[in-house]
């Protein structure tokens, strides 16, 4: 059975542009930088413009806990602050290595998001990755003892919404299949008291001669103030009359895709 295609869209909320510093020198000076090698140096990920963004806004932030950062130059002993990009279909992942001078890795950092939205990162995303960047590296650049990590928090509880209006078994097939993709996918479900809230947009269009276009759009809300979160699109063309009968395994082809898009949908999900 063809995969359908996926289409990530996560909303998030922008952020004010940064106030022009036209006296701030970019580089480390090495007669401010305080003994031993905790003065860094920002990698970024890539070449990209999200890229140049994070490298920016970490560097920022080390700056104003008082730790000589830069994305440019090095004072003699300064660590490096690296990123190694890991980038599939759907997801976009950054791996964090701080590399002292002798050459040793204290500690690494992986980031996930979709690709999607890494490609056009806006300031909440740049300003969350860049948060957790510098909480991370922050007190081993002081070099102050490193906290435990505290306890993971909470994975969020999905509801699904019934469907409704589906052309053969499609209302009760398509979310049955959908819920335990989702539980394959380590996804907790729940009712109406649940974190967040799937909501599926599933429609049937002519297409060409002998073919319907299924559009399933799975859209994800946080329950308690009913912002949308985030999208995951669909879109797949079927012979005519396919889906009057059983779905089958059709069901379990678009569960499949369209839960991988609401799991990227949740991890890009600021952690409180």
């Amino acid at each position: 059975m063809r995969r359908f295609s996926l289409l990530l869209l996560v909303l998030l909320v922008s952020a004010c542009g940064d106030i022009p510093q036209p006296f701030r020198h970019e580089g480390l000076n090495a007669a401010v930088s305080p003994p031993g090698p905790r003065a860094v140096v920002v990698r970024p990920p890539d070449d990209g413009p999200s890229s140049a963004a994070l490298a920016k806004a970490i560097v920022k932030r080390l700056t104003d806990q008082e730790i000589p950062a830069s994305s440019r130059s090095a004072a003699s002993g300064a660590w490096v602050l690296s990123a190694t990009p890991e980038t599939t279909v759907a997801t976009k992942r950054l791996v964090w290595r701080l590399i002292t001078a002798e050459g040793e890795v204290p500690a690494e950092l992986a980031q996930s998001l979709p690709a999607a939205v890494w490609d056009s990162a806006g300031p909440a995303t740049i300003d969350r990755l860049a948060d957790e960047v510098v909480a991370k590296y922050g007190a081993i650049l002081h070099d102050e003892p490193v906290e435990t990590p505290a306890a993971p928090t909470r994975a969020p509880v999905v509801h699904l919404e019934p469907v409704g209006g589906l052309p053969g078994d499609g209302d009760t097939a398509l979310p049955k299949a959908l819920g335990l993709a989702l539980a394959r996918l380590g996804i907790k479900l729940g009712g109406k008291d649940a974190d967040l809230v799937v909501r599926g947009r599933i429609t049937v269009v002519p297409g060409r001669a002998g073919e319907e276009v299924l559009d399933v759009a799975w859209l994800v809300f946080d329950a308690r103030t009913g912002a949308e979160l985030g999208k995951a699109a669909q879109q797949g063309a079927l012979p005519k009359g396919r889906l009057a009968g059983p779905w089958g395994a059709l069901a379990g082809d678009i569960a499949a895709g369209g839960a991988e898009g609401i799991a990227d949908i949740i991890a890009a999900i600021p952690q409180k």
